[in-house]
């Protein structure tokens, strides 16, 4: 075979690999030669991770990939060798090794891969941080340096998740990405300069940290948050009119995640349903299969049936 018919092959693995495990996500030379490129990746619960490589290139998510293959994930790219340009909407962010970019999969964009590249990225659901909206919009204003707190860890956790993806499955997966969201969530805490009412936004977060701390207290409501903050119920709802979600949404969709992660916990096999239910503040089975079915697709049962299979 012709060294062209075999970059031809290269570069038609490559772009229909890249369009597969992004949302139809298709390449473009930046010079005469086609673009090739490889990518490995794993699941870790809510949290994907890759390590992606290739020659010089540009990468693009249309308008019409988003209309055909709604991919709603906030995705990040952190350059370990080479550098990279996000275009989306008005803006424009370089990076290079040693910094990270965050960019929305739910709208188009454009990624030019310059040199021979390696990056890690990161794509997660965007409800998956828990975190005001004013801080999730912040994060996609600027590059992000790399150089202290949890932001210097997410380069070579993303890297070592890959490098040990045939080793890492079920409930340790998904308790791994947990801890991904975690440094995520701090990393943006930390850094992020929020739009609008900064004072509103740490608020929030103060809110938040509560609720987060305190999924297994049964009295953990709506008029409890509240009162601990002393505002009104309604002031707190005010807090939380303009994001996506209210603190109630924020409550149930913990306590959901908790409990998923119990489920398939080999560790807690022992432990039934309903006990499960209980610990998280489910007031019955019945209602927590509704709930846990509405969130994830499937019934509790289905998904401990599912992760011992995998296990």
């Amino acid at each position: 075979m012709t060294t062209t018919k075999m970059t031809n092959l290269a570069a038609d693995g490559w772009r229909e690999q890249l369009g597969s495990a992004f949302g139809q996500l298709t390449p473009s030379a930046l010079d005469s030669a086609a673009p090739v490129g490889r990518l490995a990746g794993t699941r870790l619960g809510a949290l994907m991770a890759y390590q992606v490589s290739g020659t010089p290139q540009v990468v693009l998510r249309s308008r019409g990939a988003v209309r055909r293959v709604p991919f709603e994930l906030l995705k990040i790219c952190l350059p370990l060798a080479g550098r990279a340009v996000v275009h989306q909407d008005d803006r424009e962010i370089a990076i290079a090794p040693g910094q990270m970019a965050v960019y929305d999969t739910g709208r188009p964009y454009q990624l030019r891969l310059e040199q021979q590249w390696t990056c890690a990225v990161i794509a997660f659901p965007r409800a998956a941080l828990h975190l005001p909206e004013h801080l999730v919009l912040a994060s996609m204003s600027r590059a992000w340096p790399l150089t202290g707190g949890p932001a210097a860890v997410l380069a070579s956790f993303v890297s070592s998740a890959v490098d040990q993806r045939d080793a890492i499955g079920g409930a340790s997966a998904d308790r791994l990405g947990e801890a991904g969201l975690h440094l995520l969530a701090g990393t943006f805490t930390e850094a992020a300069t929020p739009l609008g009412d900064g004072a509103a936004d740490a608020q929030r977060l103060q809110v938040l940290d509560y609720v987060r701390a305190h999924l297994a207290d049964p009295e953990l409501t709506h008029a409890r948050v509240a009162a601990v903050h002393h505002m009104a119920a309604r002031t707190l709802h005010r807090l939380f009119e303009h994001e996506p979600c209210t603190v109630t949404d924020h409550i149930r969709a913990w306590r959901l995640e908790a409990a998923m992660r119990d489920l398939t916990d080999p560790l807690l096999a022992h432990r039934s349903i309903a006990a499960i239910a209980a610990r998280w503040c489910f007031p019955g089975q019945a209602h927590f299969t509704r709930a846990f079915h509405a969130r994830y697709g499937v019934n509790p049962s289905a998904a401990r049936r599912d992760a011992i299979r995998r296990a």
